[in-house]
């Protein structure tokens, strides 16, 4: 029986994190999942996969602070051992227009989308590296290339996560790490739960598909990404919007 390749993915209880745990597990992966608040969402979750021998486990992290991240990589090296692969799907919005953000709004959002890489690759880059076979994920959006009012915060921490994706690949690609981003467009998550119908409907008039994409969908692109169709793509990004930025 082939060995389980461990992946760790952040934010993984819900949305589009859970739907990439879901989708791992059934590929046969050891997955280790992060959450935040919600332990209940995360062990319904897990429980819901662990069984006919799959393996899924979880921890609360906040992989916006530093010693959390550092505590979660010895935790997840000393139980779990050297991941295969890195999912980075934590993201926050707190929308508002620059000229009136405020300093926390900024500093949440950029250490919760940006610095959270950092954190996780300082901690378990370099025991990656040694494996000399890996792959790293990142949820971007299309707000990182496109821009949206009021988020300039969050746009800027996913452009620059693009850019760490693309330097990234470079440095590590002569170790066979991978190092990709996928940027959805809407997704059908309760995240967008707050957006009016109204807007809701004209998004979905000006996406050429007519409709948003589901978690599923970003999930079924990490796995190939991680399986054998990605073993020679990297520093790439896949646009998931349905035309949206065409």
């Amino acid at each position: 029986m082939n060995v389980r390749k461990l992946v760790l993915i952040t934010a993984g209880s819900r949305g589009i994190g859970a739907s990439i745990v879901k989708e791992l597990v059934e590929k046969n992966y050891e997955v280790v999942f992060t959450y935040k608040n919600n332990r209940c969402l995360a062990e319904d979750l897990a429980s819901s996969l662990n069984r006919k021998e799959r393996v899924c486990s979880f921890y609360p992290c906040d992989v916006g602070k530093e010693d959390e991240v550092k505590k979660l990589c010895e935790i997840l090296l000393e139980k779990h051992g050297v991941p295969y692969a890195i999912v980075n799907n934590a993201g926050i919005t707190r929308d508002k227009f620059h000229f009136s953000m405020e300093l926390d709004d900024w500093i949440e959002v950029i250490n919760t989308n940006l610095n959270s890489i950092f954190y996780l690759n300082h901690y378990l880059l370099n025991a990656m590296m040694l494996e000399n076979d890996g792959c790293i994920v990142n949820i971007n959006s299309v707000s990182g290339f496109r821009g949206n009012a009021g988020q300039t915060n969050y746009s800027a921490s996913k452009s620059a996560q693009y850019g760490l994706t693309k330097s990234l690949a470079r440095e590590v690609g002569g170790v066979n790490i991978r190092v990709n981003c996928i940027s959805p467009g809407p997704v059908d998550t309760d995240m967008i739960s707050t957006i009016p119908k109204k807007i809701l409907a004209q998004l979905k008039k000006s996406t050429p598909l007519r409709k948003m994409a589901e978690p599923e969908d970003i999930a079924m692109m990490v796995a190939y990404l991680l399986g054998k169709g990605g073993r020679h793509i990297t520093g790439q990004n896949f646009v998931i919007d349905g035309g949206l930025s065409v």
